[in-house]
């Protein structure tokens, strides 16, 4: 059986489900193995944005790298 046709029939299946639980549990996995395939989880994509808008609200607020790298 080919992908489309077992996505077909995986959906007709998700039709007929009635408890809202088996639902929570396939988003979660789906949600989990879309996260994985990106490349950077979502706390590190808060983290990057954290530290982007940290830079732009206040960007003379910098270290040179020779003067970090000289106290370590």
């Amino acid at each position: 059986m080919d992908l489309e046709a077992r996505k077909y029939l995986f959906i007709k299946e998700l039709f007929s489900i009635d408890k809202e639980s088996i639902i929570d549990v396939l988003e979660q996995v789906l949600k989990r193995e879309k996260e994985q395939h990106q490349g950077i989880s979502s706390e590190q994509k808060e983290e990057l944005n954290n530290r982007l808008k940290s830079y732009k609200d206040t960007p003379e607020d910098l270290l040179n790298w020779e003067d970090v790298k000289n106290d370590w």
